[in-house]
């Protein structure tokens, strides 16, 4: 008898101690739960409008520079938008950077090339994130080498609650009075939902969108000489 308790005891024993590693463990997992939620107190910046240059416009607030007869110095000016902590301004020619830094003021002065078209944005920037503003496009004044880009198309997004359905309507313009085809695309949640080339007409097809979504549009335009200017509207759609 005294051998036979003597193996309860020591079984029970080695069973206390799986039992007191066993919690030990599961205390020390801890670390591997899941992570907490993303803060809900993140406050992205508004949208910034641009106001000058005057989009689709030849370019008339600008200043000569001494001593360079090929160079322009041009005016940007762009709306104060809400919870913004500086403003990105970005010049395109064409698909080429050109210009590219950040303000804290709503207002600066850009040297340029005379006689050609630029497109341009202001993004809104924060600590929890940026917004990108709608393009816009204007010519330097001086005769142009070759032909001049088209003009930035004006982009419209409407949505019509009882059908679900947005519609996507754009203006183009070219300072050479140039014919202008269009490529269209659409994008729901970064995901394209679609996409037409070549089109010679300014609106396309309603599509269908879902609440509270964001979507972007992109409008490239070309004219017979190969120029083209690219244009791009965010905008979301209602809860």
């Amino acid at each position: 008898m005294k051998k036979f308790f003597g193996a309860e005891v020591t079984s029970l024993v080695f069973l206390v101690l799986i039992l007191l590693v066993a919690c030990s463990d599961g205390e020390g997992g801890s670390d591997d739960g899941p992570e907490p939620p993303p803060s809900q107190n993140e406050t992205p910046p508004a949208k910034a409008i641009g106001t000058l240059p005057a989009n689709g416009e030849p370019c008339s607030d600008y200043e000569e520079v001494v001593g360079d007869d090929s160079k322009v110095l041009v005016l940007f000016n762009w709306n104060a938008a809400q919870f913004t902590d500086s403003y990105v301004l970005t010049i395109l020619e064409g698909n080429n950077q050109v210009f590219n830094n950040s303000f804290n003021s709503l207002s600066t002065s850009v040297e340029l090339d005379r006689g050609k078209t630029y497109t341009w944005s202001v993004t809104s920037v924060n600590e929890d994130g940026q917004t990108n503003g709608d393009s816009y496009s204007f010519t330097t004044p001086g005769v142009p080498i070759g032909n001049f880009a088209p003009y930035t198309a004006e982009i419209t997004v409407m949505f019509n609650e009882v059908t679900s359905e947005m519609t996507v309507s754009w203006v183009g313009s070219d300072e050479d009075g140039d014919p202008l085809t269009y490529d269209v695309q659409v994008f729901e949640e970064g995901i394209s939902i679609f996409e037409s080339l070549d089109l010679t007409v300014s609106e396309i097809d309603p599509i269908s969108f879902i609440s509270n979504a964001n979507y972007e549009v992109e409008v490239i335009s070309r004219d017979d000489s190969g120029n083209f200017s690219i244009s791009k509207l965010e905008v979301s759609s209602p809860n």
